[in-house]
């Protein structure tokens, strides 16, 4: 029934906040490359990963990891996969040995829960443990992060939440939330992997660009250390599916 695509779009829209892709603007300094159309593409892309789930009796778990995406050609070429030729989103196999698979990959998490400038590793956290984990943090009226030292830009996203964490009121709340979006620090606010995060310093009147490397190892509150997203998704598979579960099902009832 036509009707089935209302309940796909409006669940999605509610349970995983795609309007969030909306909120975010990317900035063209950063990701010049990058065509405003294409938050369209990732909103439709997880819509169609819902309703391939509930149309084909996939397991639920592919929320998790998967071994396909539903990518349309010009979603395939922004992520650099072949295979859909078309506008038509189709079921599309992933690489085994590759990073994509599950929501957490997909381009309206990434973009949603970043600044338009970079990633946003504690808004992707907090988005985790909300909609998948039904875990929401509450935290206290916390203190941006300190930007005063003048070799801040220099560090790594891990070494800047480090230093947030020096301050006792934010510590106890960051080490619940910082390794979950730490993991995930090797993809940009734009949905593509990276190696490297472009940076700029103002050194006089002029910003100075330069790049520091991608750190994405972390550990978990439960002390399960994760190298990369791979092992993020791997430990909400062999720890978190019966939580997930809940959630989901608890997201659809209400």
């Amino acid at each position: 029934d036509e009707r089935a695509w209302q309940f796909i779009e409006q669940f999605t829209e509610q349970w995983l906040d795609l309007g969030a892709v909306n909120r975010v603007a990317i900035n063209p300094e950063y990701y010049p490359d990058f065509n405003d159309a294409l938050k369209d593409e990732m909103r439709s892309e997880t819509k169609h990963f819902f309703a391939e789930i509930l149309r084909a009796d996939v397991s639920a778990l592919a929320f998790l990891d998967s071994d396909f995406a539903m990518l349309n050609s010009t979603l395939a070429r922004h992520y650099g996969i072949s295979g859909p030729q078309g506008m038509r989103f189709e079921r599309t196999p992933l690489d085994e040995d590759g990073k994509r698979g599950g929501v957490l990959t997909q381009g309206a998490f990434l973009l949603g829960n970043s600044e338009g400038s970079d990633s946003h590793p504690i808004k992707r956290a907090v988005w985790i443990r909300t909609r998948l984990l039904d875990d929401a943090p509450s935290p206290p009226n916390v203190p941006s992060l300190d930007t005063a030292d003048p070799n801040f830009a220099k560090l790594s996203v891990r070494r800047q939440l480090e230093l947030h964490r020096t301050d006792p009121v934010c510590a106890d709340c960051h080490r619940g939330i910082d390794p979950w979006g730490i993991a995930l620090e090797e993809f940009g606010a734009d949905g593509l992997l990276r190696d490297q995060i472009l940076r700029k310093e103002l050194v006089g009147d002029d910003y100075k660009e330069f790049h520091v490397p991608v750190s994405t190892e972390t550990t978990l509150p439960s002390g399960t250390h994760l190298s990369n997203v791979s092992d993020l998704k791997q430990f909400l598979m062999d720890h978190e599916r019966e939580r997930f579960a809940r959630t989901l099902t608890s997201r659809l009832l209400s």
